[in-house]
């Protein structure tokens, strides 16, 4: 197997015709179909089903194109890697909202001191928008949270912490002068919560949105959600809402009264650490920027 096998795959994949594909990667059909033919010998198995009206992929044909996109992508990045060997080397990292803050500021200006000239971007975004970023070869890593238990051919996850959540409002709220059954009993609490993506929602989670009935939260309370974490914040400081976020992200609220914690309520966040696409290559540049975020989450945790 070599890249230009899978360059053509990937083109008979796309088009869905060997006669289509056959003109898109410059050879004959019979050429093409031979090569083909060759690749599925040697992985004993069949790429591409024939029909009359073109050929479809098999399932192990779908595993191959995943893979072999990464393969191409890194192709083109080493390629632009040596091209630019001579220039300002760039770096781009995708961060969660929730490390948007002095610490990582502080990170990114002694790597910056360190590297020298650097062309340095930090997109930030939520897990899924990071993922989305990386598999279309935007970033070099994410910084971001991954699920317990989430598996990935095609990602590689050094886990760095882990973060507690907790419901959170301010000390006037009703919720704190009801006893225990009447909050399960049921609300009209108003909810705040992060939620990033139209289609993913923290809270239809199961397992939280049961741990949470005993808060006061069902799926049929009115709530407001929002992108960012800090809307999110300032609505439950000023609007009167209740909602998960955080531990840390309001533990100066917490620390001055200004917010309470309902005890009972915390719940460990996923694992927060670098994402980076499997036997990707790094330049030292990037290494470098990974050691020196590691350094201040280490500090930060003594």
């Amino acid at each position: 197997m070599n890249l230009v096998q899978l360059k053509r795959v990937i083109a008979i994949y796309e088009s869905g015709s060997l006669r289509k594909a056959s003109k898109a990667v410059g050879i004959t059909q019979p050429a093409l179909t031979l090569s083909i033919r060759h690749l599925e010998e040697e992985f004993n198995t069949s790429l591409f089903e024939r029909g009359p009206n073109g050929v479809r992929p098999t399932e192990m044909c779908e595993k191959l194109v995943q893979r072999a996109r990464l393969m191409l992508m890194e192709e083109q990045r080493i390629i632009s890697d040596l091209v630019e060997a001579n220039r300002v080397p760039k770096v781009v990292v995708g961060v969660h909202p929730i490390f948007m803050n002095d610490m990582m500021s502080r990170a990114m200006r002694q790597f910056v001191d360190q590297s020298g000239q650097v062309d340095m971007w930090v997109r930030e975004g939520y897990t899924t928008q990071l993922l989305d970023l990386l598999s279309a070869g935007e970033l070099d890593f994410a910084f971001c949270g991954l699920p317990e238990g989430y598996a990935s051919e095609t990602l590689d996850f050094e886990p760095l912490f882990k973060r507690e959540y907790a419901v959170v409002a301010t000390p006037e709220h009703p919720v704190f002068s009801m006893t225990q059954a009447e909050i399960a009993r049921g609300t009209d609490f108003v909810w705040a919560h992060v939620r990033a993506y139209e289609k993913v929602d923290p809270l239809d989670n199961d397992d939280v949105a049961n741990n949470l009935q005993q808060f006061g939260y069902s799926r049929q309370n009115k709530s407001v959600k929002a992108s960012s974490a800090a809307f999110v914040k300032a609505m439950i400081l000023h609007s009167g809402m209740i909602g998960m976020v955080a531990c840390e992200a309001v533990a100066e609220e917490l620390a001055s009264g200004a917010l309470r914690r309902l005890a009972g309520s915390e719940i460990p966040a996923p694992a927060f650490g670098f994402i980076t696409l499997k036997d990707r290559y790094e330049t030292r540049t990037v290494r470098q920027l990974k050691a020196t975020i590691r350094q201040w989450c280490a500090r930060k945790q003594d």
